[in-house]
């Protein structure tokens, strides 16, 4: 998904902005309040909300940060844009989690296994550490005891939590033994992240192919005068083009949420689906997500 700036439309933020922000809370409800109630284990429905709101945030975040009222205010700094761009890879990993969590329902309870195990194991670290000191020991107990309490409630046993294997992180999901087909949903997730994840983890991670795009961002005070209209230039381009990857993941995991759990009422959520998805559709990214993988699914689940 190689991108051709040159080429890029101009977008006009207010014909997706807004009701994606919206259409993320609404489908958050419905997961909460609705999914819930069937999803088995319930918990799951729990995990996937948070995850929503996360991905939610981080895209609200995203819009505040470059709003032009924002910029205005004074204040702003191209570094802060810059700082923001490798939040996309969280929401590439909440995409990845959330799928495979309504794709593979055997892997619900191993989700919070894991999560237990290591918070457990971070608890003894600290114990081995600090806990000859009171105010340690008192924490230490206190955190044991809610997670203790929580493994109860979701009815998981310490000999589950002690054989839980770590959960997968997105690269360690798409590597596969030499001459192993890729699943479809590897070969999605594959191909979103050739661009979008390895990119956004090297700039996480601060190696230098990931420090390079972004370098000039921090020293603004570094291009000499004569080329600052081309800065600012290069600064909007790029600041555009991380807040569409932005947008279009979070409508990604939205319409993963709906194809997999189709709610169908007043919210009107294929209609505000459909819309967004429309508005972003003039972007060469989206649309090669879109071809790629939305347009079928979306035929397939109805939402039309």
């Amino acid at each position: 998904m190689r991108q051709n700036r040159k080429r890029w439309p101009k977008i006009d933020a207010k014909t997706f902005q807004q009701e994606l922000g919206k259409l993320a809370n609404t489908i958050a409800l419905k997961v909460e309040r609705e999914a819930a109630k069937s999803m088995k284990p319930q918990f799951t429905a729990a995990d996937i909300t948070v995850m929503l709101r996360h991905s939610l945030s981080c895209y609200e975040l995203v819009c505040f940060v470059n709003a032009d009222d924002t910029r205005k205010r004074g204040g702003w700094k191209p570094g802060y844009s810059a700082a923001l761009f490798p939040i996309n890879r969280s929401m590439i990993d909440c995409l990845y989690n959330i799928t495979v969590l309504l794709k593979f329902p055997s892997k619900r309870y191993a989700f919070r296994e894991s999560g237990y195990r290591f918070a457990l194991e971070s608890l003894k670290a600290d114990e081995q550490h600090y806990g000859r000191k009171r105010a340690w020991r008192a924490y230490i107990k206190q955190m044991r005891t809610g997670l203790r309490g929580a493994m109860d409630a979701d009815a998981i046993t310490s000999a589950e939590v002690q054989a839980a294997e770590t959960w997968p992180t997105l690269g360690r999901y798409l590597r596969m033994p030499k001459g192993t087909a890729l699943t479809p949903h590897q070969q999605f997730l594959k191909e979103l992240s050739l661009v979008f994840w390895r990119e956004y983890s090297s700039m996480t991670h601060a190696v230098f192919q990931g420090l390079l795009p972004i370098a000039m961002f921090h020293m603004p005070d570094k291009i000499p005068h004569e080329h600052r209209s081309q800065f600012d230039d290069v600064v909007e381009r790029f600041i555009a083009t991380h807040l569409l990857r932005n947008a279009a993941i979070l409508l990604c995991t939205l319409t993963e949420v709906q194809a997999a759990l189709r709610f169908f009422d007043e919210a009107r959520i294929n209609e505000r689906l459909l819309s967004v998805w429309k508005a972003l559709l003039r972007v060469p990214e989206v649309k090669e997500l879109y071809d790629g993988r939305y347009k079928q699914l979306m035929q397939e689940k109805g939402i039309r």
